[in-house]
């Protein structure tokens, strides 16, 4: 009895997570019942020494920006170049994700990009193609995509592991279920100004940082960032939070391995993958893009659960076509929001000659 409710109880402060952030240890605690005390040394001690990372969900169709699935096959004398070219991209070219996928070579990315840019960038891509640099690129714009807390009903927190045992509370809560929707952008001239970008990039960074370790990092008076926080990134900047099983370092160790799976879709498909995502309890990244009917599934699982989701996948008999790959630990970064591309005058910028002389370093530095 006492494990069903230590488990109904991490449920509540999870949920309660997702919809109002880690910061306000008060808030939850009068949203989950629990003692404020035990909400922040869970939030801030436990949960985290166990790998548990705390993420903000943003909706980018508030910013003016579209999410993106990029798949990039770099030509094959150039592979040892890759890492430095992504992360030029990275900088100054709406990269926001990259992995290298594997047994195949070549790399899927995630990049959030304007609106009124794409043209411009698809350009660039171009060129890069037709001076040799990668083989092909595929852009595909995501209209919907989904972000996914981990299931923590599956996770033994006396052990510290991963199990199909556990005792799941008798109460009905949709933990692990699509709960956080970000549909693509309708407009071209979002309402927002840098402050607000700098301060959503120091969320990704560490959502618990203080407004004045925050402040003083920005050099940003304190006063001014709270109101941005609270009037214009708590209201539809940020959507929720997600909570994602993620110890550092374990992708290079081989405790957990990550999964990608590409798949043309339709309403059957994505009611067949459904199935399986409801059986597996992992953070997880899906999107689709309507216009040219692709799903895609980003996810890292512990290795001790790769047998299983295979069986899963499996038995789920799906057709021959879907393409499933796993991501390569050695080749994979994230980035913040692209703030530094953000003019307050002009809105969203993006200099195709800047990024294509520093692709250009890059490869004589390689």
């Amino acid at each position: 009895m006492m494990l069903r409710r230590a488990m109904a109880d991490m449920v509540r402060l999870i949920k309660a997570v997702e919809k109002v952030g880690p910061r306000n240890a008060a808030l939850i605690a009068r949203i989950t019942g629990l003692p404020e005390r035990t909400v922040r040394y869970w939030i801030k001690v436990k949960l985290p020494s166990l790998g548990f990372v705390f993420r903000p969900v943003v909706d980018e169709s508030r910013l003016g920006l579209v999410k993106h699935l990029m798949r990039i096959r770099f030509r094959d004398d150039l592979g040892h170049a890759a890492l430095s070219v992504l992360d030029v991209l990275g900088k100054g070219a709406y990269l926001t994700y990259y992995a290298g996928l594997m047994p195949h070579d070549e790399f899927i990315a995630l990049v959030d990009l304007p609106v009124s840019v794409e043209d411009e960038y698809k350009s660039l891509f171009h060129e890069l193609v037709n001076a040799g640099v990668l083989d092909s690129y595929e852009l595909y714009p995501l209209d919907e995509v989904w972000k996914t807390s981990t299931d923590v009903r599956y996770f033994d927190f006396n052990r510290g592991t991963w199990a199909l045992d556990i005792v799941v509370p008798d109460e009905e809560v949709e933990v692990g279920a699509r709960t956080t929707v970000i549909r693509r952008a309708d407009c071209e001239e979002p309402s927002l100004d840098k402050i607000d970008l700098l301060i959503v990039k120091e969320l990704q960074k560490d959502p618990l940082q203080p407004f004045t370790q925050m402040a003083e990092t920005l050099g940003v008076d304190e006063a001014t960032l709270r109101y941005h926080y609270r009037e214009h990134v708590l209201k539809g900047i940020i959507s929720g939070y997600v909570v994602k099983w993620h110890p550092m370092g374990s992708l290079l160790r081989g405790d957990s391995v990550g999964l990608v799976l590409l798949s043309e879709v339709d309403e059957d498909m994505f009611a067949r993958i459904s199935n399986i995502l409801a059986k597996i309890p992992f953070n997880r990244f899906e999107g689709i893009s309507i216009e040219h009917a692709l799903y895609v599934l980003i996810m890292e699982i512990p290795t001790s659960w790769l047998v299983g989701t295979l069986r899963l996948i499996r038995d789920a008999r799906l057709p021959l076509g879907v393409e499933f790959t796993f991501i390569d630990g050695l080749r994979i970064r994230r980035f913040t929001i692209p703030y530094e591309l953000y003019d307050d005058k002009i809105g969203w910028t993006f200099d195709k000659r800047s990024v294509y002389d520093g692709i250009d370093r890059a490869l004589s530095l390689a």
